[in-house]
């Protein structure tokens, strides 16, 4: 009877929503920011941004993994999302490069803590297939990419404080929708955990409560661990999956000037639109999910191996990443997928894996978008200019190798251990 109260579709939508207009905000302030940043100061305070984004969001991971119960709550979950566009809107008055890389910290301190919860929420949605949501995922972030920089196109920024009080609209509208998702998710499980619980005796059905058991969860998660080159893997896939975007902005204007430094970012966006549900829709067993991460690395090494081979021609460019944006097509919610399937097999709390694994990936991005820099540096010092793309293409090789038995074999001992 209480199983039609929840719109499980109505609420997956509400959350959609809200990344999509998040998202939007995302894209219209991270290519000004830092487009003006490196006019002002230098390209290394520049990245320091986008640094200072991905060293809150490991904070933001390691927190919600270590106090999941509370990063869970959902006033946690929509004051964190609160607090990220807080700290984007005091952007708008600072002067000062250290103190625009201190508030990036603090923004992604609300994203590390947020983004987690979202999959969290999203994954109670149990009459919804897994690989369905986070290909919408994908799917809404991507939308809300391509309208925030359509909007940035026309929207007047001489003043920044514009630009960021828009930004920190979108996350109001981002935080209120992820609140009335969440609660109307909350009140359900806590009718249907109630008329469960007078039918059966079994502690384990309290493993759908969302706070007030959440401790016995972790409990069950710190006994029922993934391998550390699970997550290894996935920090090394951002890590290298976010190289275009300081590489391709530092490529462009030395060696193929004729094309505009955005037009990359635009094809990946739309491409990832175009087939990231079609594509998601063919992976259903956990060896098909298997197989998509490592078609997503194969793409990596793909798209840096032409780059490699033409680095002057602006095709080259383009086909580099349509390649990227299938790699992340492949990658992304394959392994949110797997490492949902893991904590339901295992009765661990997802919420805390999820979190745990935004820590790696958000360490990846870090680390890439300083070394994308770093490496650029190296090649034009050494006058090699392809040398960054060709690290980039062996590191990729080793990982296309290593994720075609090894990793596969590392998740599937581990759910076999966590089950006995």
């Amino acid at each position: 009877m209480h199983k039609q109260t929840l719109n499980s579709r109505l609420n997956a939508y509400l959350i959609y929503l809200g990344v999509a207009i998040a998202s939007g905000g995302v894209a219209l302030y991270t290519p000004l920011i830092v487009s003006e940043t490196g006019i002002k100061f230098s390209g290394f305070w520049a990245a320091s941004i986008l640094c200072g984004l991905n060293l809150g969001r490991v904070i933001g991971s390691w927190l919600g993994s270590r106090f999941p119960a509370t990063a869970n709550h959902p006033l946690a979950v929509s004051g964190n999302i609160l607090l990220e566009g807080i700290a984007l809107y005091c952007m708008a008055f600072l002067e000062q490069a250290w103190a625009l890389a201190v508030f990036a910290v603090l923004a992604g301190l609300g994203s590390g803590l947020s983004f987690p919860g979202l999959k969290f929420y999203l994954l109670k949605l149990r009459d919804l297939d897994q690989t369905a949501l986070f290909s919408r995922l994908s799917f809404a972030i991507r939308i809300g990419l391509v309208a925030g920089y359509l909007l940035a196109g026309w929207i007047p920024h001489h003043t920044m404080k514009l630009v960021f009080l828009i930004v920190l609209l979108t996350f109001i509208s981002y935080g209120l929708l992820m609140l009335a998702a969440m609660r109307a998710i909350v009140r359900h499980e806590s009718n249907l955990l109630k008329q469960q619980l007078e039918q059966e005796q079994q502690q384990k059905l309290a493993c759908d409560l969302v706070a007030g058991n959440e401790k016995l969860s972790h409990e069950r998660c710190q006994q029922s661990e993934l391998p550390l080159l699970f997550y290894l893997s996935n920090a090394v896939f951002w890590c290298f999956a976010v190289q275009p975007t300081i590489g391709f902005s530092l490529h462009i204007p030395k060696f193929t000037p004729d094309l505009s430094v955005s037009t990359p970012f635009w094809i990946a966006a739309v491409v990832i639109i175009a087939f990231q549900i079609p594509v998601s829709r063919q992976a259903v067993r956990n060896k098909d999910h298997f197989r998509f991460l490592q078609f997503g690395y194969l793409s990596l090494f793909l798209s840096f191996l032409c780059m490699l081979a033409f680095p002057a021609y602006a095709a080259t460019v383009i086909i580099a990443s349509v390649l990227l944006s299938f790699a992340q097509i492949f990658y992304g919610p394959s392994l949110d997928v797997l490492t949902a399937r893991y904590a339901d097999r295992v009765s661990a709390d997802t919420g805390q894996l999820m979190s745990r694994q935004m820590l790696y990936q958000s360490m990846g991005n870090m680390t890439g978008s300083l070394a994308g820099g770093l490496l650029f540096d190296l090649a034009q010092r050494w006058n090699t200019p392809a040398i960054n793309w060709g690290l980039l293409a062996a590191g990729s090789l080793v990982m296309v190798i290593l994720s075609q038995h090894k990793i596969p074999s590392l998740y599937r001992d581990a759910t076999r251990h966590a089950t006995r």
